[in-house]
């Protein structure tokens, strides 16, 4: 992205401000500003709201900063100070409310990763030596609970396995059970995408996705498998082309055992989760993986060679779980 200059005009509480950025805002590399304000307390904070929020301590009326921060459209600037609140955008009007729920929002997810990897730190530790991958917490809870439920659960009888046999195959449509698939000798992104129908977080009969989190009714998929998503957002890596390309959204790339990867993004309107993303790598002018040709739909990296580097992707919606083309 081109060096560019842009101007945010602050007002709000009877007070003015200006913030002056100067750099490429593509999200890799860091642009650097100034903040002038007519009056600024001790805890004076500025945050630049754009594809991505990034957060500022001011601590005089002239204050110079650098920041990371990817802005394809206009940047918004909320500030407070001694019990004010300015905003401004580099274009249009600023919405106080609404920025004020994003930044909310980045707050709570910020401390949310910290507190994870806090966590995962913790138990490292406690091991006495580094692993080469981090444990996975939530499988050690889950099978504390399974442990426990099976001492408290009743043994069932041959009666409740043989009505418990009959609604699965209720549900299945089928008499027989589906053959297991040979996944050593599948490719890559049948493995990762299992149904060309379903991304891997689709929903299952209403239960809860990863043993935790909230109950999948049909109208809260995101919120039912959110514990997941975090959890991939905290142990794998941002995919920074996706962060820079798509706005309003957040991806990390998932690497395999065999040197592959795929991607894994929300979108968001504002602050609220509006699709669950999936993506396999390919090329515009080679067709899709076999398994998720009917679901997926083609993202090139640059608009300008459609036929080059890209992604294969899913769109689930953040309501229901449905695919979306």
């Amino acid at each position: 992205m081109a060096f560019e200059k842009r101007i945010v005009v602050l007002s709000g509480s009877g007070s003015t401000g200006l913030v002056k950025l100067y750099g490429s805002f593509d999200g890799l590399n860091k642009v650097k500003g100034e903040c002038r304000l007519d009056a600024a307390g001790k805890e004076a904070k500025l945050y630049l709201i754009a594809d991505d929020v990034a957060e500022v301590d001011v601590l005089a009326p002239k204050t110079s900063f650098e920041v990371q921060l990817c802005a394809k459209d206009s940047i918004c600037c909320l500030l407070t100070t001694q019990g004010k609140t300015l905003v401004g955008s580099s274009g249009g009007r600023a919405d106080r409310r609404q920025l004020e729920g994003r930044v909310e929002f980045w707050k709570r997810e910020k401390a949310r990763a910290a507190k994870a990897g806090a966590e995962r730190s913790a138990l490292s530790d406690g091991q006495g030596k580094k692993q080469d991958a981090p444990p996975d917490v939530s499988d050690l809870r889950r099978s504390a609970e399974k442990e426990e439920d099976a001492d408290k659960r009743p043994r069932e009888s041959e009666s409740d396995k043989e009505e418990t046999k009959g609604r699965e195959e209720e549900m299945t449509g089928v008499d027989d059970p589906p053959k297991r698939e040979d996944t050593k000798s599948a490719p890559r992104e049948a493995r990762a995408f299992s149904s060309p129908r379903e991304a891997p977080f689709a929903p299952q009969g209403g239960t809860p996705l990863g043993g935790k989190g909230a109950r999948y009714d049909g109208t809260n998929f995101y919120q039912a498998i959110k514990p997941q998503i975090d959890e991939l957002f905290v142990r794998y890596p941002a995919e920074r082309r996706l962060n820079a390309l798509v706005p309003n959204s957040e991806w990390v790339r998932v690497d395999a055992e065999d040197g592959d990867y795929y991607v894994v993004g929300v979108l968001f309107d504002l602050s609220t989760p509006i699709f669950v993303c999936y993506g396999v790598p390919g090329r515009g002018n080679v067709p899709p993986p076999r398994e998720i040709a009917d679901a997926c739909v083609w993202l090139p990296l640059e608009n300008a060679h459609p036929e080059g580097e890209g992604f294969w992707m899913i769109y689930q919606s953040a309501t229901d779980g449905k695919c979306v083309k």
